[in-house]
């Protein structure tokens, strides 16, 4: 191996330069922008019926400056032979000057140029500019009051347009005609009159406040003139003789009470022609005595029913216009791809592919209630699909759909925050997101289908079979109830049955012992009256003397014992049949012994 020689390598290598570098990177961002314009800047022709097809309008454009109109491409030497723009005299614009901001004057002239203002008209008109016999839309710039054509590049500014790039909208609008009437002009007579009505209001306040006063010619001395000019409180008016008879005031009659009724009237007919009411900028609280809240809102939805009006009309006529000149605008000028999110994602839009759309319809919304509205009809919606899950009429992405509609009318712009889409796989770095369950096997969703089907069916027989033994144990009880109460009612006729027998023979036995009493004493009377009888025969009354006064007292008491023993035994026999009748009279009750047979009890 041979080792290199140190002459022959080559020198050290020379250090590095650097250097300070600046990239700038430009990006040209293309837009198109929508701008107001106002009234007096904009004019049409007198027979025109809409915008579209007309046959001349005009735009006059008076916040240019020097600099920028040659920025945009214009001639130097045109624009700065242009005059400058001294500002306008027009109704309108005064009427909204609030600042003097229409004062001559507007750019420096003389220390700056480039910043004056140039007041630049562009025309719209329908012309035979070629001369081949065809009209066509063209747009002309003029500048100055004069009507001098700009020039761009030598050439004078005339182009051939599409469309006129201007979209007109009245709040009133007027069948045949292009202009329509402004809210003002629907209240701009009752304002005048309630100006007149407040002026003469004031002024009978102000003729109570300081009456005019009345002097008699003969009271009137040289200074009462001169005292009565100067009005000033305190000072002494100077009269010849009596002043009651020389100075009089003036009785000035109170109308307000007139005026008052007829500004009310005028607030009404205002609301009533432009539907702008105290309930529709704020609901009135005198609305609200003694009003449930279905009727407040009913009233507050119909004071805002003219405005919903107008703002249809903005929506249909001048909105509508205005999104197909933006589409028209966006696809001829269109040179980039442009990337928004649509439906909640990013994609790329290149106008320069859109098709021509000229019969493409702008859809308007008819709207859907207020947001309260709809979120009680989201609510409804949301309560509907669950009850409609059980009958598969309703799948996951379509409760997602809801809950998505939910979250957009509660102000939640990502709905994912709080619902996970359907199919959505979990993320394995987020702890907080549970993994989704694998699907199902069908052969086990059918498995487990059949099972439950089995489970409800047994669970079905065995309610049915606690139903048939629950219905047998009733009819038992009932018929073991009826059979108590057949043998109750059997019980109860027997001992019936057995009193009335035992009545009927203490009544036979009563009669009979009430029979054998009075055999008895009416054989004792008998023998009585015979030994009576016997003595009278033989002895007067009041010859019984002796002996035989004695025995006739001794056979009384004797038969006075003897019925009086018979009346005892007789009470006593009624007692015990009393009390044999009350004992078979008792409650009773009835118990089936085991054989079947009955018992009856006595009841406690």
């Amino acid at each position: 191996m041979l080792a290199p020689n140190p002459q022959t390598l080559p020198s050290a290598l020379p250090a590095p330069k650097f250097h300070d570098v600046t990239i700038i990177h430009k990006k040209t961002y293309e837009c198109a922008r929508v701008c107001g314009v106002p009234p007096e800047e904009f004019g049409i022709a007198a027979s025109a019926r809409n915008i579209r097809d007309a046959g001349y309008v005009y735009h006059e454009i008076v916040d240019q400056s020097e600099s920028d109109l040659i920025e945009q491409g214009y001639d130097s030497e045109c624009i700065k032979a242009l005059p400058t723009y001294s500002g306008t005299t027009s109704t309108e614009q005064a009427a909204r000057s609030s600042a003097s901001e229409n004062t001559s004057g507007l750019g420096d002239e003389g220390m700056n140029p480039a910043n004056r203002k140039i007041k630049i008209t562009e025309h719209y008109v329908k012309m035979d500019y070629e001369g081949d016999g065809k009209a066509r839309l063209y747009r002309v710039t003029t500048g100055g009051d004069e009507g001098v054509i700009l020039t761009r590049n030598g050439e004078d500014d005339v182009v051939e347009a599409d469309h006129i790039c201007f979209a007109a909208i009245t709040p009133v609008p007027i069948p045949h005609r292009f202009f329509g009437r402004s809210i003002a002009d629907l209240v701009m007579d009752i304002q005048r009159i309630k100006t007149a009505l407040t002026r003469g209001m004031l002024d009978n306040l102000y003729a109570h406040n300081l009456p005019r006063p009345v002097i008699s010619e003969q009271g009137a001395g040289d200074s009462t003139l001169d005292d009565l000019l100067v009005a000033t409180h305190g000072k002494p008016i100077r009269v010849k003789g009596d002043v009651n008879t020389a100075l009089a005031w003036q009785t000035v009659p109170d109308i307000t009470g007139a005026i008052y009724p007829a500004l009310q009237y005028m607030d009404a007919t205002r609301e009533w022609r432009t539907g702008v009411s105290r309930q529709g900028q704020g609901v009135d609280p005198e609305a609200l005595q003694n009003q449930v809240a279905t009727i407040a809102n009913q009233m507050f939805n119909a004071s805002q029913a003219k405005v919903k009006l107008i703002a249809r009309i903005f929506a249909e006529t001048g909105i509508r216009d205005l999104f197909s000149l933006l589409h028209a605008t966006i696809r001829r000028h269109g040179s980039q791809k442009q990337t928004v999110r649509l439906r909640n994602r990013w994609v790329e839009v290149d106008p320069r592919e859109w098709k021509s759309r000229d019969d493409m319809t702008v859809k308007v919304g008819l709207g859907d209630g207020s947001k309260a509205e709809q979120l009680a009809g989201t609510q409804l919606l949301i309560g509907t699909q669950e009850k409609a899950i059980a009958a598969g009429l309703v799948s996951k992405k379509d409760l997602f759909n809801s809950a998505k509609l939910l979250c957009k009318l509660l102000g939640h712009k990502d709905p994912e925050e709080y619902f996970t889409a359907p199919g959505k796989q979990a993320d394995p770095n987020d702890p907080d997101s549970a993994p989704l369950p694998p699907p199902a096997d069908p052969k086990m969703a059918e498995l487990q289908m059949k099972n439950e089907i089995e489970k409800t069916q047994a669970q079905a027989d065995i309610a049915t079979q606690d139903r048939k033994t629950q219905a047998e144990i009733a009819q038992n009880d009932r018929k073991f109830m009826h059979e108590s109460q057949l043998a109750e009612r059997k019980f109860q006729l027997e001992s019936q049955l057995a009193l009335l027998d035992a009545q009927i023979k203490t009544e036979q036995h009563h009669q009979a012992m009430s029979l054998k009493v009075h055999d008895v004493n009416a054989r004792a009377a008998e023998r009585q009256d015979k030994a009576q009888a016997s003595i009278e025969v033989k002895h007067g009354a009041d010859e019984l003397t002796g002996p035989l006064s004695e025995v006739l007292s001794t056979i009384g008491a004797h038969f006075s014992e003897h019925a009086s023993r018979q009346a005892d035994h007789m009470n006593k026999q009624m007692d015990t049949l009393h009390t044999a009748i009350k004992a078979l009279a008792a409650p009773k009750k009835a118990r089936k012994n085991k054989d079947g047979s009955w018992t009856t009890e006595a009841m406690n």
